[in-house]
């Protein structure tokens, strides 16, 4: 959905700082991208369910949802032979939460906008990366290589307080002496737990998270915040900083991310000061690794744009299928059904489901990219690819344009600002999700360029265009008890003909998560079809 209109003119931080004139640059143009919130709430209406079928599809595999799962499951099944293959994606565009847009200046992401390096142990994933183009190779250690265009360049990150900019996100400056030694405790207890495993052999964390050991799992009944608390650990600065981690990854607070999950934040890769990955981005963000999926799943007309499932029969694998742009039906029958939608949709189109409505909760998210005629610079630490404030409820902004390098380089920028809308329950999640979808697009620009302004005093008037995402249900919420308690069990178990894959289903919203659901997925789907792959690796059956 596109609804572009030029603010000028009227009250408000854009108008007011753009006014035109002689001079004068032209008022922003501003639109809302992204998910269709409409469309998906029609799938409550039962008007989309009535009238005749104008086409029957029959096929070995049905995939709902383009996502990361859904295009890792129709990549995974390709890889193993499998062409009769059908991808159905409720919007006009693929991706899911990893989607990308383009403004003049340059492509941006909608959602999530980066991937680490993976971690040893997880082969999938390098071959994918490998298939992608992105390991170009091995060194002479078996390392992989990585291409140099997909590594964030430095500087990676800045944070910014008390009106100037510091290097790193932990805000050290004016610390007292008790406060940096909170900070190094807590260092020295990421150490302690770093790469050990549990008794059963596994590791403490795993990605995925599934193959985590069982040693640790109690912590996931108690919330971040207690957990730090219990150490000793009450220092704001550091508890900033884990609280940035938190909502960065999870869109939850310190109080409401499980303390297995948020250890999990830091350790499942590794210690960032000891594993020496990188981070991989585009300007497109993760959009560029589901583009290449499903180039390389090669669907052809069996990638189903703008097709909404409006009913699910499990046990006989069949779908009902709704095009809201040309109102055409479509009867699916499947022998298995690959469900990388976000679970809860499912629940309302199932006539019975295991899982009880409102098991799962998700966080809703405000993504807004804005183009700038100027890159922002800032006193203290240079502009870095993540720029962070400590005031305020955003995440600050990411540069799609910071990988750019000096021979290419334009003048000015695109800035992807960050907010979760956190909230302790349902009610205020709900309400979280009311407000976000009601205010119209010059509520939404004013307050993102608010937030900008804060960190960037005047960049109000060098704003040339802002495009507004907004994700209702953009991630789940990892929340106490959640990750290894029974309604994930009962979220991810296969009803039937029908097998649940999205990153929800494995309670951590992270793309590696959603890569193994929706890779495993498809092994399963092939074994049901009597193909089981041999070329599968272990790490895939997450």
């Amino acid at each position: 959905m596109k609804r572009r209109r030029f603010l000028g003119g009227a009250a408000g931080t854009v108008a007011a700082a753009a006014t035109c004139g002689p001079g004068q640059p032209d008022p922003p143009a501003v639109e809302f991208v992204g998910p269709d919130p409409e469309r998906g709430h029609h799938l409550r209406e039962w008007t989309w369910r009535e009238g005749p079928v104008h086409e029957t599809i029959r096929t070995d595999v049905a995939i709902v949802g383009a996502g990361v799962a859904g295009s890792a499951a129709a990549w995974r099944l390709r890889r193993a032979g499998l062409a009769d293959v059908h991808l159905f994606e409720l919007e006009d565009d693929v991706g899911g939460t990893a989607r990308g847009g383009e403004l003049p200046r340059s492509r941006h992401p909608l959602g999530a906008h980066y991937l680490p390096t993976p971690p040893p142990g997880c082969p999938a994933l390098e071959r994918l990366l490998a298939d992608l183009g992105i390991i170009l190779g091995r060194d002479a250690h078996g390392r992989p290589e990585y291409a140099p265009s997909a590594i964030a360049a430095a500087p990676l990150e800045r944070h910014f307080g008390r009106g100037r900019w510091y290097e790193g996100l932990y805000p050290a400056a004016g610390e007292t002496a008790d406060e940096a030694a909170q900070w190094a405790r807590w260092h020295d207890h990421l150490r302690q737990l770093d790469g050990r495993r549990g008794s059963d052999g596994r590791p403490l964390f795993a990605i995925p998270v599934s193959r985590s050991s069982a040693e640790l799992r109690r912590l996931d009944a108690v919330s971040f915040a207690d957990y730090l608390t219990d150490l000793g650990l009450t220092s704001d600065r550091l508890r900033w900083a884990v609280d940035y981690a938190c909502r960065d990854d999870y869109g939850c607070t310190l109080a409401q991310t499980s303390a297995f999950a948020g250890l999990h934040h830091f350790l499942a890769r590794g210690l960032e000061e000891t594993r020496g990955g990188f981070l991989l981005t585009w300007p497109e963000g993760n959009a560029r690794l589901v583009r290449g999926m499903l180039e390389r799943a090669d669907l052809g007309d069996r990638l189903h744009r703008g097709a909404a499932v409006v009913a699910v029969d499990p046990v006989a694998g069949e779908l009902l299928v709704h095009r809201p742009g040309d109102g055409r039906r479509l009867h699916v029958h499947a022998r298995a059904i690959l469900w990388a939608a976000p679970r809860f949709v499912l629940t309302r189109l199932l006539a019975a489901d295991p899982l009880a409505p409102g098991a799962l909760t998700y966080a809703p998210w405000l993504v807004a990219s804005v183009e700038v005629r100027t890159a922002p610079r800032g006193i203290g630490a240079r502009l870095a690819w993540d720029n962070v404030p400590l005031a305020g409820p955003s995440l600050g902004y990411v540069v799609a344009t910071h990988g750019e390098t000096a021979d290419v380089r334009r003048p000015g920028a695109v800035l992807t600002y960050y907010e979760p809308l956190c909230g302790d329950g349902p009610a205020e999640l709900a309400a979280q999700r009311q407000r976000l979808l009601s205010a119209d697009l010059s509520r939404w620009s004013d307050h993102v360029v608010a937030a900008l302004s804060a960190m960037h005093p005047g960049i109000a008037s060098e704003i040339s265009s802002i495009a507004i995402t907004r994700w209702g249900h953009a991630m789940i919420r990892p929340v106490p008890g959640l990750l290894f308690g029974p309604e994930l069990a009962r979220a991810r178990a296969p009803i039937d003909r029908v097998r649940p894959c999205a990153a929800d289903v494995a309670g951590l919203p992270l793309f590696e998560e959603a890569f193994y659901q929706g890779s495993s997925a498809a092994l399963a789907a092939l074994a049901d079809l009597g193909r089981a792959d041999p070329d599968a690796l272990a790490d895939e059956l997450a």
